[in-house]
This record gives C-alpha cells, sequence and structure tokens, in this order.
C-alpha cells in the first residue's frame, strides 16, 4: 500500500504554470504575491476567499527609535496596506499572530490594538522570540478573509 501511494505521488507531475502547488494543493502561492511596495513579504491566498498575510514588522527606524506601541501600529499599519491592495479593510482580518521579544511589553500590544480596531478585533495569539528582522520588538502576521 505504501508503495503505491509513493508511486501515485511521484507520477504527479507540477503543472507549467507561473504558480507553484503547495502541500495543500488548495493553496497555492502566485508570482504576484512577491514583496510589495509595503513590505518585503508576500500574501497568500485560499481558494476560499482566505488571505494570510506573512509577518510584518515596523520599519528600521521607528524599530530603533519607537517603543513597543508604536512599533505596533507602524506593523498594522503595513498589514493594512498590504491588505488594502487585496480590498480588504482591517474590520475584514480574523486572526493575527503577534512576535513579542519581551513578553511583559503585551500591555502596550493592547493598546495598539484597542487604538488600531474600531469595535470589533481580530482574535490575537501571541508568542515570546528571541529576536526580530530590523531588531523590531514586535512582528505581527494576519489571516483575513473576502466577504
Amino acid at each position: 500500500m505504501a508503495e503505491s501511494k509513493t508511486q501515485a505521488r511521484n507520477a504527479v507531475e507540477p503543472a507549467e504554470t507561473n504558480e507553484q502547488t503547495n502541500i495543500d494543493s488548495n493553496v497555492t502561492r502566485y508570482e504576484g504575491d512577491q514583496p510589495t511596495e509595503h513590505s518585503v513579504y508576500g500574501k497568500r491566498q485560499q481558494d476560499s476567499q482566505l488571505l494570510f498575510f506573512d509577518g510584518q514588522v515596523p520599519d528600521a527606524d521607528t524599530a530603533r527609535n519607537g517603543d513597543v506601541q508604536e512599533q505596533t501600529l507602524a506593523a498594522l499599519d503595513q498589514i493594512r496596506a498590504i491588505a488594502a491592495d487585496s480590498g480588504l479593510e482591517p474590520r475584514d482580518l480574523l486572526r493575527t499572530t503577534v512576535y513579542l521579544t519581551e513578553m511583559d511589553q503585551l500591555p502596550a500590544v493592547k493598546q495598539a490594538y484597542a487604538a488600531f480596531f474600531d469595535g470589533q478585533r481580530p482574535s490575537r495569539s501571541v508568542v515570546g522570540v528571541a529576536s526580530l528582522p530590523n531588531d523590531a520588538a514586535v512582528q505581527i502576521e494576519a489571516t483575513g478573509v473576502k466577504r
């Protein structure tokens, strides 16, 4: 049985298009999902109208000179700009994951979320990490939905 599954996997040839199919065949990264003017990271779209936004960090100047609340707002602004390119608004963000280099800064993140989101905020997970790009204190990734 295991041999037939291996043979079936090896028999599948990748399509010769401008897309790359990932492990989950419903999720595809397109060449158009390459870095934008707002970020060095792209986005990923699933057939069900879910969009996955790679982690965003504040620019180097904000990371160097801003506190965690300012850095969080800068990362959320980058997500807003990338989401807008896909026709989404902040209310369309369903979930975020926040990576923090200092977990005791969570109250500042909560204040930034309260200032950024009007009304309903997306669900959120917070993960402590040792370091982030640009020596930032915070990085945020998000999942949104096209309505």
